[in-house]
């Protein structure tokens, strides 16, 4: 069984927060609502940038290590909230969430 670094386990923490502090939002306005889709699609993108990078065969002698690890992280969150941003580069989930939610508010 693989095991998770600290690291990892502190960002999964971080990223669960993230989704349930989505979760227990109460939208007073569409606008704010969408933000929290878009928020929750970054998280989604997020999670597939790290599930794609363990399909990368890392050379001891060249990785950076915990330094390149943190960074990594923190390039990802970055890269996700501006793909999901954008309606160009959205994957377009949050404006399905948005459609399925937007009567509720």
């Amino acid at each position: 069984m693989i095991q998770a670094t600290g690291l990892q386990e502190a960002q999964l923490s971080l990223q669960e927060n993230e989704v349930k502090n989505l979760s227990g939002l109460d939208f007073k306005d569409r606008e704010e609502l969408m933000a929290a889709a878009r928020q929750f699609e970054a998280v989604f993108i997020n999670q597939l940038f790290k599930a794609l990078e363990t399909t990368i065969q890392k050379d001891g002698m060249f990785s950076g290590g915990r330094g390149e690890e943190l960074y990594k992280s923190m390039f990802y969150d970055e890269i996700a909230k501006d793909i999901s941003s954008r309606p160009e580069t959205s994957f377009g989930f949050a404006k399905q969430i948005y459609e399925q939610m937007k009567d509720m508010v």
